[in-house]
């Protein structure tokens, strides 16, 4: 009998002992979504550089108003002409945040976001705002042209 209690006290202790080890190794992470409106008036670009500045602020505050926080995901959808679609996603660590804050390359830019919003234009700004840069968005997937195809609809 007393071989038996020795082996489920040491049994305990080894689950123990894993379970502590286990929390401490777990990194704590935190995911949030954020929804802008779009204008009618608002451009493609705009509304990208709105969602870039609105995701580095998130993740800025997230990691200043938690210190044990180590992975921040942030996911910014959009919404135009009752669409709600996601268009980017930035998931990036404390570490990597603190090296280097460019909100560029830790997100992913969802492609068929300006399709699906109803931009229907080029990726640049339109001529009577001043500024003729091009925002640095992936072009879509699939082809542009998709009225052509017999089975697009538009409504």
């Amino acid at each position: 009998m007393n071989f038996y209690l020795r082996l489920l006290s040491a049994v305990i202790l080894a689950n123990l002992s894993l379970i502590a080890s286990i929390s401490i190794g777990l990194a704590e992470t935190k995911e949030g979504y954020v929804t802008l409106d779009s204008d009618g008036s608002q451009s493609f670009a705009s509304l990208m550089q709105q969602a870039e500045d609105l995701a580095k602020e998130s993740i800025a505050r997230e990691f200043q108003e938690n210190p044990e926080l180590t992975v921040v995901t942030v996911i910014i959808t959009a919404t135009r002409s009752r669409q709600l679609v996601p268009v980017l996603r930035s998931r990036v660590s404390r570490r990597d945040w603190q090296k280097d804050a460019r909100i560029e390359q830790w997100t992913r830019y969802f492609a068929d976001a300006k399709l699906l919003l109803g931009f229907r234009d080029s990726n640049i700004l339109p001529a009577n705002s001043g500024s003729s840069q091009a925002m640095n968005v992936p072009a879509p997937s699939r082809s542009a042209s998709r009225q052509n195809d017999p089975g697009f609809r538009d409504d």
